[in-house]
């Protein structure tokens, strides 16, 4: 499939009202990645404008989440060209990681692909845990859950009369 007919078959999709969160996750997404946009470009403008000044990234890098890198990368020399270029190409890397990781994942498994990339991309630290590890967990679900019912089997079937080997052990050694 083309880009062109993947592109129509995700707006025939979000058109269809199937899930409306999905919609609404897809508008919000594509607000705040051309939010980003903008500040990029505003900020490239202002810079030149300047004539090599300090390149500022200032709300480019605040609104996502996990994208410190790229902060940290502009900020090694904030006033040359290739500190900026290799800033812009770690933010196309990390949407390019983001759309093979998290996006395609959602679309093959049936998942709410728009949602979960934006709760990924931009979602708060819940618990003191950034989304990424909720999407893990969410992936993983059916493992977690086998477990948790693993152990919730052997808590059911526990007897606390039940002497183990090592209670033995150690009341023969006194």
């Amino acid at each position: 499939m083309g880009l062109k007919e993947t592109f129509i078959e995700e707006k025939r999709d979000l058109q269809a009202v199937k899930r409306p969160y999905e919609t609404v996750a897809f508008i919000l997404f594509s607000l705040l990645l051309l939010q980003q946009l903008f500040y990029w470009v505003k900020n490239l403008i202002d810079f030149i404008k300047a004539g090599a000044g300090w390149f500022s990234i200032a709300n480019i890098t605040t609104q996502g989440n996990l994208q410190n890198f790229v902060l940290r990368i502009i900020n090694i020399n904030g006033a040359s060209w290739l500190w900026i270029i290799l800033g812009f190409i770690a933010f196309i890397g990390y949407y390019f990681l983001i759309y093979v990781f998290v996006w395609n994942y959602c679309k093959k498994n049936n998942l709410a692909k728009w949602t979960w990339t934006l709760f990924v991309v931009f979602g708060p630290t819940i618990f003191l845990a950034p989304p990424f590890v909720w999407f893990a967990i969410y992936v993983f679900r059916p493992y977690i859950a086998r477990f948790a019912k693993r152990v919730a089997v052997e808590f059911k079937e526990f007897s606390p009369n039940e002497e183990f080997a090592e209670e033995k052990q150690e009341a023969g050694n006194e």
